[in-house]
């Protein structure tokens, strides 16, 4: 099997040839059939798109979804040393973007041989550019939790705890409502760097909202998001602002996944590996508060090595690349536990935690994160008339994404009120299935109108009339 770029052309109703046959030569620019809806067709046949626009055939484009990471393969399938077993879990831990250093998931010069049964497994890839990096293979499935018991540390709730900041919930909320309308407007930024005002304006009806945008501070806030998550640029030519749908990723699954993916983002690279133990601990306090003291005395005995996996030189335990550290208590006390005290200092400005001095407590959006089971939520309903009406906390973020994406905001309220446009079907269209919306509707909205799925069947049939593939295809060339 060998992978070949390929255009193919389909219709839905094998009559739409002739119609096409008016227009263009199309026999010139077909390469083969493989089917009477469709055929592979050489590039030359992009030049005579236009001619089909004109004539009322406008080609829908698709393009190809990120992939995304497949089936998950099962290491208990592999025969592994347990000690190999736990330096990969480590390693996972410790992953930035799929990448690790060696230093921080094994000590080189005494565990080098439990690495042998990772690479020989390829769960491990060693960088071929920069051999101290190890990439993990990506259908690796998430490491055990770890196990770790916050009783102690639990204590009735403070009256002086700090009112909560403004949490990640809201802002995964809005981040996905303004990607939707960045995605349908694809403003422009001017030279200055502002945008443009009738983009904004754009970008405002859009969103169902009057006035500023970018300059308020809900919208503002979602666009540094934005930004920072690196899921929008601005094209250094065109000035246009461009979505990643890898967004997708990041907001995919429930409550509790989109805020942990969220802050896996948003907290530095070394803090990571401790988020693990806040989120236990806030799932087990519930509606009680943590002594921090405790808390990272708790971290020390029953966790010691989660931040950092010591080296062993000359028979004495010290910190990975640091042979006159010792990894001891007094370590711990100025190392660890100051790392600690920083990521809670970080949970706290994000809006997960709040703080009185010497505890802290989940919030809200801390206990949603934490995955404390809480009321059910709210059925969102459609109306004969396209109009969806979304109650509070009724859709995750993922599903916020992918209703704006099919329709227009038509007013923020005690409810959010959308209604489904003919344009951002055929816009889901390019990425997506219409069997993926109507199957998200169905789950969600307890009586979805009949004519509500006829009338997005009719849309994407004439949306899908003439589709225009360009993609890689995996075939033997013997066969061609």
């Amino acid at each position: 099997m060998s992978p070949r770029a390929v255009s193919l052309l389909e219709v839905v109703d094998p009559v739409t040839w002739d119609t096409v046959r008016q227009v263009v030569d199309l026999d010139a620019h077909v390469v083969s059939w493989r089917s009477d809806r469709v055929c592979e067709v050489r590039d030359t046949l992009r030049a005579e798109l236009p001619k089909l626009e004109a004539r009322g055939l406008t080609p829908l484009v698709r393009r190809p979804r990120r992939p995304g990471p497949g089936g998950v393969v099962h290491l208990s399938d592999v025969a592994l040393p347990a000690a190999s077993r736990a330096l990969l879990h480590r390693a996972q831990r410790h992953a930035v973007g799929g990448r690790v250093l060696d230093r921080h998931a094994f000590d080189p010069e005494h565990e080098s041989d439990l690495v042998r049964p990772l690479l020989g497994a390829a769960w491990l890839f060693r960088d071929s550019v920069e051999p101290h990096w190890f990439v993990l293979h990506p259908q690796l499935p998430p490491p055990p939790p770890l196990a770790f018991d916050a009783d102690e540390a639990i204590l009735p709730r403070p009256d002086d705890l700090a009112p909560p900041k403004p949490g990640p919930l809201s802002l995964l909320h809005d981040t996905a409502s303004l990607a939707a309308a960045v995605s349908a407007v694809s403003p422009k930024r001017t030279l200055a760097g502002s945008l443009g005002k009738a983009d904004e304006k754009r970008l405002a009806t859009h969103l169902g909202i009057t006035g500023a945008v970018e300059s308020t501070d809900r919208w503002g806030r979602a666009f540094r998001a934005l930004e920072a998550l690196q899921v929008v640029a601005t094209d250094p030519i065109t000035r246009e602002l461009h979505l990643d749908l890898g967004l997708e990723v990041l907001l995919e699954g429930a409550v509790p996944d989109a805020i942990d993916a969220l802050l896996m983002r948003l907290v530095e690279a070394d803090l990571r590996p401790l988020l693990e133990l806040v989120r236990t601990a806030l799932r087990q306090a519930g509606d009680d508060a943590l002594d921090e003291v405790v808390f990272c005395e708790l971290v020390r005995e029953q966790q010691r090595t989660v931040s950092f996996w010591p080296w062993l030189r000359d028979g004495e335990r010290c910190y990975p690349g640091d042979p006159d550290r010792p990894f001891d208590d007094e370590g711990f006390e100025r190392v660890e536990q100051r790392m600690i005290l920083v990521l809670l200092s970080k949970l706290d400005r994000l809006g997960v935690v709040t703080r009185a001095p010497g505890v802290f407590a989940p919030t809200a959006d801390g206990s949603a994160w934490a995955g404390r089971e809480g009321a059910a939520a709210p059925p969102v309903w459609v109306t004969g008339d396209l109009e969806v009406v979304v109650p509070p906390g009724a859709v995750s973020p993922w599903e916020r994404f992918q209703l704006e994406r099919l329709g227009r905001c038509l007013g923020r309220d005690a409810v959010d009120r959308y209604r489904l446009e003919r344009g951002a079907l055929a816009t889901w269209l390019e990425t997506h299935e219409l069997d993926e919306a109507l199957g998200w509707l169905k789950r969600r909205a307890p009586a979805l109108p009949a004519g509500v799925q006829d009338t997005l069947r009719s849309w994407a049939r004439s949306a899908t009339r003439l589709v225009w593939w360009d993609g890689i295809l995996e075939e033997d060339p013997e066969v061609r």
